[in-house]
This record gives C-alpha cells, sequence and structure tokens, in this order.
C-alpha cells in the first residue's frame, strides 16, 4: 500500500512538470527567439559550412548532458540558382568545462 501511495505520488509530481512547463520531460522547449549570446554561438558554430547562408529565425532548446539547441532558419543555397528553403539546425553546447560547442545535424524542413 505504501508503495503504491508513493508511486501515485510521484505520478502526480512528474505530470505537474510537465503541466507546468508545456514541455515533455526531454523534449524541445516551445521556439522564441534568439539571445545574443545564442545568435554569436549559432555564428561560430556554423562560419565553417560552404556553399549555403543559414538565418535563424528562432529557437528551441532541450536540457540534455548540455543544452541542445534547435534552430530552425532560412536557407539560401550560395551557387548558381540561389535555391531557398528552411532548415533545421542542431547545435549541442556541452556542459562547464567539457568542451566547445559542435554542429549535431542539419535537416531540411517542409513548411
Amino acid at each position: 500500500m505504501r508503495h503504491n501511495i508513493l508511486i501515485l505520488l510521484l505520478c502526480t509530481m512528474l505530470f505537474c512538470f510537465c503541466d507546468a512547463t508545456n514541455t515533455a520531460v526531454g523534449g524541445y522547449s516551445k521556439t522564441r527567439r534568439l539571445s545574443d549570446s545564442e545568435r554569436a554561438m549559432f555564428t561560430s558554430v556554423t562560419a565553417s559550412i560552404e556553399g549555403v547562408e543559414y538565418k535563424p529565425m528562432n529557437v528551441a532548446t532541450q536540457v540534455v548532458a548540455g543544452t541542445n539547441y534547435r534552430f530552425l532558419c532560412k536557407a539560401k543555397e550560395m551557387n548558381g540558382e540561389g535555391k531557398k528553403y528552411y532548415a533545421a539546425i542542431v547545435i549541442h553546447l556541452p556542459l562547464p568545462g567539457e568542451g566547445e560547442p559542435r554542429l549535431l545535424s542539419i535537416e531540411r524542413e517542409e513548411r
């Protein structure tokens, strides 16, 4: 009986936490405008990408062992046609003292 009450209490706390933040545990936050420091990190990490220009429009974050930043970007190919599309770029910022931000993925987004 005592075990069941503890499980019920933990489930209630988890439900309240998810409801209060509007984010599933382990999921990404709602998208929002970039801060100046997030924009600087994006620019630094994506500076070496050639052939496509990415302009971040908004960001969502996910807490992991550090933080994942998912930037929704306008993309423009820099070759001949200059084709435009949207892309999601994920950058991982490790915990302090565990390294520099790094690019995890770039994926085209359908809109």
